[in-house]
């Protein structure tokens, strides 16, 4: 009866939207474990304005107590002041959007772009780490149609992977390869380290507490792929020929037009 097929629709649809809530909490608590584990990362980011803002003002009061006060000089370290703070507050509300977000909306990215802006994220934590970064990106690429900050949480989980591949490696031998290109109405994202590889069997690091970590939760990556397979994109890893593993993320490229 049609009565029925409503029904078994209705239900699928709330069956689906149930699903859909579900990963945005899973996605939501990886988040807040990333920035748990970034925080070292993050208190470096702000330290580094407010140490030159407590300077920089410490300096203002010097030139302003000279007879006669130094005006000119005192007007270009306000200037410095309020560019920190600003550089502070933007971490901030980095952070805050990041953590805050909550449902999916997806939008025209520019795949190079949200790249930049995860290494701005985990910049400091890089440098820490001796990691060499290496970017091949592609310069007419299309937009791919994504919600930003998920994006952002898939690369920020996948380049940290990579860096923890890597923690036994000699200094000189800390590579990380970030590529962007596009065919056929997909736009790939390829990040390639040259670490400790991956298991025979590939496909076993995306099942979910598949861990190599000693205090690792082990959903990074499944949780990254249910975020890929609801922007109908995909997600997989491949072992290259020499060492270490790439990451392969393509998503559909928006059609609307170029960037």
């Amino acid at each position: 009866s049609m009565t029925g097929v409503v029904m078994d629709i209705t239900e699928r649809r709330r069956a689906e939207q149930e699903i859909g809530r579900q990963r945005n909490q899973l996605a939501h608590l990886s988040r807040v474990a990333t920035v748990s584990e970034l925080s070292g990362s993050l208190a470096h980011e702000l330290n580094q304005p407010l140490a030159i803002i407590l300077t920089n003002a410490q300096a203002a009061l010097r030139l302003l107590a000279q007879d006669p006060p130094d005006l000119t000089e005192a007007r270009d370290i306000l200037a410095d002041i309020v560019s920190e703070d600003q550089r502070a507050g933007e971490v901030i509300r980095r952070l805050r959007s990041w953590l805050k977000h909550g449902e999916t909306s997806l939008r025209p990215l520019s795949a190079n772009e949200v790249l930049d802006e995860v290494l701005h994220l985990i910049r400091s934590d890089l440098i820490g780490q001796g990691v060499t970064v290496k970017l091949a990106l592609a310069t007419n690429l299309p937009p791919c149609l994504a919600d930003r900050i998920q994006m952002q949480q898939v690369l920020l989980n996948l380049i940290r992977n990579a860096c923890d591949a890597m923690a036994l490696n000699p200094p000189a031998g800390k590579m990380l390869t970030l590529a962007t290109s596009h065919h056929d109405g997909v736009v790939r994202i390829s990040v390639s380290d040259t670490g400790c590889g991956l298991p025979p069997d590939v496909e076993r690091v995306f099942e979910p507490f598949h861990t190599t970590k000693k205090d690792g939760l082990g959903l990074g990556l499944s949780i990254c792929r249910s975020i890929v397979s609801a922007h109908q994109g995909r997600l997989w890893a491949e072992a290259p020929a020499g060492a270490g593993a790439t990451f392969h993320l393509e998503l559909p490229a928006n059609r609307e037009g170029q960037e």
